[in-house]
């Protein structure tokens, strides 16, 4: 009897049932992607489940005429059976549907690729060998003693396809087709710079020790990594890896932000080999789903990746790393909105393997976990060998005068530490987490702003390009001179528009006024488009080409340049003021982790924090390097308001072409979970509706609501009740977010 298949199509929520034809039985399993017929058309599809036709089933189908599947040849799996348990859970803790998940697990498919080869199979004399061309052709092969790609030797002799169609013929040599894999690794050696092997610190030892007797367990085991910046962390997740693969096991690092994994990828490989693929979203097709395969068959056994990495298709998974787990870009922002770093711990615990979260400043949800007793905690509280932590120094801008201010932004104490830093040949980072050249153009009569007409900010002037820019919705324009608000009067002309604020285009011309001659470069999104110029610009960093180096959160994280001595925050308040109760958090995380950069080498680090609020809690723990001061601090506010991690939380955002619609229908949503909440004796609190704090994006207008509870069963039990009213209207889109990491 044939065998029956369930198939889930995205974007379509629930599952189909398909026959199997006898014929391709052997290429439809589980995780298989699969053509079938869909009312008039033909549509891609996933086997999730696979079952015998019995003779019971067929009289309950007699009424039923199933169609048949095809493999369009692209049969083989896309995913294994462990990963379709964790894509279950996934789709049944984020509320959406399991063809969705796999949609969004899966990369895009690249077609087979094929290469002919040639082969020499037999010689009896070169007499037979008409011509040098043919003679020059089987010397090459029999110098090689293997099979060369046809392309190669059309490369390197011209008239080689004539001449190899004469030797075929002439059954000297044989052309096979053969498919072309293994291309998913960079074709770049690993740079000097990357060390072969590290003696481990007594510190690094005492937690690698730990670790290896969980990898030998076999059994889930959380652990919070907390090392300060410079301890090196990337040491014990690299001899923990070597242990993995020791033991015949497989092992995956997810890093936050895709402009990390070129430094880590140069690392693992100098002292793991070639056995790695790498995933993440900036790769060509090709190169992404040949990554995908070599995990999937084998043939590579430790996977780096950025957030999407988490769903990498590794056999005997042994050990998951999440580096840098406090930073919120492991949560996806648009549709499936998954977290990574929870994810990782959800897979450990389905596979029984150890999860390492690192950080040197852990999300206080991680945190609490490791004080509680769930994680357990690894401490890496200094720097290896002589290398101290740097000194920070606070400037209180309240206190310069701004006649006494070398440019706008450059206080005198961090012009003269830029100064010294040059004169001794040693190299600085600047911080300024903001793009562009201008924040925003304002009216010098009528203070009117510039704002986007799709979305309720200001537009940023970049001057580069000479443009105004929305970092929402990329809409662009030519700056005009003059404001379009004002009206112009006999006493007065048109408004001039004024540039405002700053960014990391303003900062980098400032210091090139400020230094003269000295070789500065800038790193942000809109400087380093792809990974080749990213690498370029810290490859001068490294190879001393750059004395100074200005850009937004780019420069902040993992770096590991030795020649950096200073590092300058041009303006730490930034970013705190926002209505978003991680915003301290979030702000202490990034000043830390940028002050890290400085003093990594021999020579000692300093460390300049520009601020107008000196006394806020975020910039003196920072000064004080003292994490366990800040998360202390910070978790008794938590608690008092009831935010994670003393609660969990479920956030509801509606968006709708009509002003008002958003906010009533979420006001009506309200109402159901009100009543909701009481019949059921569910204990949650509701937070809301109210306009979101960016009002509208793309021409939409926004408004979200919050709901806390104690765990996450209980807003699971809301995200059902709210499923339901999902798609009743087409006028307005609801998005449920668990777990939120953004607020805006």
């Amino acid at each position: 009897m044939p065998n029956l298949v369930n198939i889930v199509i995205p974007p379509l929520p629930q599952a189909y049932t398909y026959a199997v034809p006898e014929e391709i039985e052997q290429d439809v399993e589980i995780g298989s992607r699969v053509v079938v017929p869909l009312g008039k058309r033909h549509a891609h599809g996933y086997v999730v489940s696979k079952f015998p036709l019995t003779e019971e089933r067929e009289q309950s189908l007699a009424d039923i005429k199933l169609k048949p599947v095809s493999t369009d040849g692209k049969g083989r799996p896309c995913f294994s059976v462990s990963q379709l348990r964790f894509f279950e859970w996934i789709a049944k803790y984020y509320g959406d549907s399991l063809a969705n998940v796999i949609d969004v697990a899966i990369p895009p498919i690249a077609p087979r690729k094929f290469q002919r080869l040639v082969q020499l199979i037999g010689l009896s004399s070169s007499a037979s060998l008409r011509g040098a061309l043919q003679r020059k052709i089987v010397e090459r092969l029999q110098h090689e003693k293997q099979p060369l790609p046809m392309e190669a030797l059309t490369r390197e002799f011209r008239g080689a396809p004539a001449a190899v169609r004469a030797l075929a013929a002439a059954q000297i040599v044989l052309v096979t087709e053969a498919e072309l894999v293994d291309q998913y690794l960079p074709s770049t050696q690993a740079p000097r710079w990357a060390k072969t092997e590290v003696k481990l610190t007594a510190q690094q030892r005492d937690a690698l020790g730990i670790l290896s007797k969980a990898l030998c367990a076999e059994t889930y085991s959380p652990f919070l990594l907390h090392g300060v910046t410079g301890s090196g962390k990337t040491e014990v997740y690299i001899e923990a890896i070597r242990e993995v693969l020791t033991l015949g096991k497989s092992a995956l690092v997810i890093v936050p932000e895709i402009a990390l994994t070129p430094q880590l990828i140069d690392r693992f490989r100098v002292r793991l080999g070639d056995n790695l693929a790498i995933l993440h979203s900036a790769l060509n097709r090709r190169a992404r789903w040949d990554s995908w395969r070599a995990l999937l068959e084998g043939r590579a056994h430790v996977a780096i990746g950025a957030r999407s990495g988490i769903f990498a298709p590794l056999h005997k998974l042994g050990l998951i790393i999440v580096d840098e787990e406090h930073e919120s870009s492991y949560k996806q922002a648009e549709g499936l909105r998954y977290h990574a770093r929870d994810l990782a711990l959800v897979r450990g615990k389905l596979e029984n393997c150890p999860v390492v979260l690192g950080s040197a400043t852990p999300s206080l949800e991680s945190y609490a976990h490791a004080k509680a007793g769930h994680y357990t905690l690894l401490n890496l509280p200094t720097r290896p060998g002589s290398t101290q932590q740097p000194s920070v120094e606070i400037v209180d801008l309240n206190k310069i005068a701004p006649w006494d201010m070398p440019t706008r932004s450059i206080s005198p104490q961090l012009q003269k530490s830029l100064l010294e830093v040059i004169a001794r040949g040693e190299q600085a980072f600047l911080l300024y987490n903001r793009r562009g050249f201008a924040s925003y153009l304002q009216c010098k009569n009528c203070n009117t702003v510039i704002e986007c007409p799709n979305c309720s900010v200001t537009l940023t002037y970049h001057r580069t390009r000479n443009e105004l820019l929305c970092h929402y919705c990329n809409l662009t324009m030519v700056p005009p001179q003059f404001c379009s608000a004002c009206t112009p009067t006999e006493d007065k002309g048109p408004g001039v528009l004024e540039q405002r604020g700053a960014g990391t285009e303003k900062i980098f011309e400032e210091l090139a006024e400020l230094l003269p001659g000295v070789a500065i470069g800038r790193l942000d999104r809109d400087s380093a488009l792809d990974e080749q110029t990213y690498r370029g610009i810290l490859d001068q960093v490294r190879d001393g080409t750059l004395q100074v180096l200005v850009g937004t959160q780019m420069i902040a994280k993992g770096h590991d340049l030795p020649g950096v001595t200073l590092v300058g925050v041009v303006d730490c308040d930034i970013g705190l003021h926002i209505p978003d109760f991680r915003a301290s958090e979030r702000a202490f995380q990034l000043l830390t982790q940028a002050a890290g950069r400085a003093g990594r080498g021999d020579k000692p680090g300093r460390v300049i924090l520009q601020t107008r609020i000196p006394q806020h809690p975020s910039i003196r723990h920072t000064a004080q390097n003292d994490y366990n001061a800040f998360a202390a601090f910070e978790l008794e506010r938590r608690v008092k308001t009831n935010y994670p991690p003393q609660s969990r939380l479920l956030r509801i955002l509606a968006s709708s072409a009509d002003k008002t619609l958003a906010r009533d229908t979420l006001a009506r949503l309200r109402m159901q979970l009100d009543t909701f909440a009481r019949e059921e004796k569910l204990p949650i609190t509701i937070l809301g509706p109210t306009a979101a704090p960016i009002a509208k994006i793309k021409t939409h207008w926004r408004a979200h609501m919050l709901i806390k509870a104690a765990a996450a069963p209980q807003l699971l039990r809301v995200m059902h009740v709210l499923n339901q009213e999902r798609y009743k209207s087409k006028k307005v889109r609801l998005v449920l977010d668990m777990d939120p990491q953004d607020l805006m």
